[in-house]
């Protein structure tokens, strides 16, 4: 499916409508993501390694029929916050090392010349969450974590902002946020329903991760947006309105 779409990304940006430098972006779950669905739980270690070691296998056959500098790599990493906030499975604290192991594994998998991002997602069930995070803290850590395991840089990552929350303390773990200066980083400012969204929350929400991320290691950073869940299971005409969303968020003071 990817490499029929790379073909018409190709189509595209050979008549124009995709700008030359634009990569082709690629998602794929992780092994736990897909594992974690259909097997017990009991028995999910058991089939883990091989189903990791199939997923990487198909990665590579993807990558090596793109060529480095068109394309970007993300890792859809939501199953593994059900299992950190024991949401929908057992998991809690004493899963945290092995969750942040499996994330570096994905990570290295990507070549150092190929972008490779972090998709810190909560679900997306009619665009509500499975739980809606206390705070960034449990996001922050992980990021750190698998920053500091992984052998090669996290070029991206993207955090989940629940629609309308603007408490201090949300994003106030930023201030630990120890990821490299060159790790892109977007938050999820940008609402599937804007319509929903009370007035002076983008910035409200805009002030404080400025703030936070001033008291972080690296201090000062620009960053981006994105929605929270990406746009692929909103209607298709709603897409074009999300884009200009963004475009308008992006311009507001």
């Amino acid at each position: 499916a990817y490499l029929e779409s790379y073909r018409v990304f190709g189509r595209l940006r050979a008549d124009g409508v995709i700008p030359a430098g634009v990569r082709f972006q690629v998602e794929y779950p992780t092994p736990l993501a897909s594992i974690g669905g259909y097997i017990v739980p009991e028995q999910q270690q058991v089939l883990l390694p091989s189903y990791e070691r199939a997923m990487f296998a198909d990665l590579d056959r993807l990558l090596a029929a793109i060529p480095a500098g068109e394309v970007a790599v993300q890792w859809d990493v939501a199953v593994e916050f059900g299992v950190l906030e024991e949401a929908f499975a057992p998991g809690g604290a004493q899963a945290f090392d092995p969750i942040v192991a499996a994330l570096a594994r994905c990570v290295d998998q990507v070549p150092a010349a190929i972008p490779v991002g972090l998709h810190l997602c909560y679900g997306d069930y009619g665009h509500e969450h499975f739980m809606q995070p206390a705070s960034l803290a449990l996001q922050v850590r992980v990021v750190n974590a698998v920053a500091a395991a992984a052998a090669r840089p996290v070029s991206f990552v993207s955090f989940t902002v629940p629609q309308n929350q603007r408490e201090e303390s949300y994003f106030a773990p930023l201030a630990e946020l120890a990821a490299d200066q060159d790790t892109e980083l977007n938050f999820a400012l940008v609402p599937y329903h804007p319509a929903e969204q009370e007035e002076g929350t983008t910035a409200d929400q805009v002030r404080l991760i400025d703030a936070a991320l001033a008291a972080s290691p690296g201090g000062p950073r620009a960053w981006g947006i994105c929605t929270e869940c990406g746009m692929g299971r909103v209607d298709r005409g709603d897409v074009p309105a999300l884009l200009d969303l963004h475009r308008e968020i992006i311009a507001a003071p």
